[in-house]
């Protein structure tokens, strides 16, 4: 068989040799009869496909590749949007609303972050009122906060600490940052206290602490206010009027 380049895929014609067993004697021969010589080997007669297919096959695979990139891009995107809306603690709705001061904070803050670059971030801002006492919670959300290190982590609770000392000097506030599902910083004051910071993989959830710490503040002041009931007289019994003692 003629090869191109001596390479066995490219096949440009094939030769019959006649052998002689004895004398090692060999001659060309005609082509026989169809049927008669076995077939020459796959690679001989369809071996140039091989290299078309490899020439073609990044034509196939990088627009394959490319559509499951996408679509995996675009489910991830999805999930992280829909990843920052977590439950909050039991009772926490009920007991927290956003007045109009939390919605300015929260405003304020928002523009802020985005200035900063953070434009993944959500801002909320909640309070709650007993006997006077204000408690506060602002936290920020974002789905890449895996990626923030600890440094920019603590310059995002100080720009927070900022803005909660200059509109509410004399409340208390929870601050919190929270990834896809853990919360990573965590800060607390009270009104004329130093505020007391914490940046981890893993810290306290400050709505569940602040709802906490508005209902030790309403335990006592709920006791307080309920008078105690009088006892209601037992059926069958009738009420026994004081009698006078006679001194004697």
């Amino acid at each position: 068989m003629k090869h191109l380049f001596w390479f066995p895929l490219f096949s440009m014609g094939t030769k019959y040799v006649q052998a002689c067993t004895r004398c090692n004697l060999h001659s060309e021969a005609p082509p026989p009869e169809p049927g008669s010589a076995p077939l020459a080997p796959l690679l001989h007669r369809r071996g140039f496909m091989f290299p078309l297919g490899i020439l073609l096959l990044p034509c196939l695979v990088f627009p394959v590749l490319g559509a499951v990139a996408s679509g995996v891009r675009g489910a991830s995107s999805s999930s992280d949007d829909g990843s920052t809306e977590v439950a909050r603690p039991a009772g926490f709705n009920e007991r927290f609303s956003a007045q109009p001061e939390d919605k300015a904070v929260e405003n304020k803050l928002q523009a802020h972050f985005e200035e900063m670059g953070m434009r993944s971030v959500t801002l909320k801002a909640h309070s709650a009122k007993v006997d006077g006492h204000v408690i506060r919670v602002i936290t920020a959300r974002s789905s890449r906060l895996k990626k923030v290190g600890d440094g920019d982590r603590i310059r995002l609770l100080e720009a927070m600490e900022a803005v909660a000392d200059e509109h509410f000097p004399s409340d208390e506030i929870y601050l919190g940052l929270q990834g896809r599902l853990l919360w990573g910083g965590h800060s607390h004051r009270e009104a004329g206290e130093q505020w007391r910071r914490v940046v981890d993989g893993s810290t306290p959830n400050p709505e569940t602490d602040a709802l906490l710490a508005l209902q030790q503040r309403e335990g006592p002041s709920a006791a307080s206010a309920e008078p105690d009931a009088p006892v209601a007289p037992s059926a069958g019994t009738e009420p026994v009027e004081p009698s006078a003692a006679s001194a004697e």
